[in-house]
């Protein structure tokens, strides 16, 4: 019972630092769209090209959680998710979020 608790504690835990982290991403991800719409409305400041492309990449990582995130509260998702991964490595889509 205490192994199992452990393990439950590190997956929460894990998954807690995973939803940190992608939350810090998507603000930023925000932040270099509002600067984009701004400059494009005439504005002052631009992003770089590495924030945009940055920005892009965490845009894209937020469809993949959007579409993968009702998969995990469905029976089966612990078998359900892995086919998906390894059918969309067939076919070169990536659908796992970096």
């Amino acid at each position: 019972m205490r192994r199992i608790r452990t393990i439950t504690k590190k997956t929460f835990n894990s998954f807690k630092r995973f939803i940190r982290r992608e939350s810090i991403q998507t603000k930023h991800m925000l932040i270099t769209f509002k600067r984009l719409l701004h400059k494009q409305m005439g504005g002052k400041s631009q992003p770089t090209q590495e924030d945009i492309k940055e920005a892009i990449k965490q845009l894209k990582d937020v469809g993949r959680i959007t579409i993968l995130t009702p998969l995990l509260f469905l029976p089966g998702s612990v078998v359900t998710i892995p086919f998906l991964v390894k059918l969309g490595k067939r076919y070169g889509i990536d659908i796992l979020p970096s």
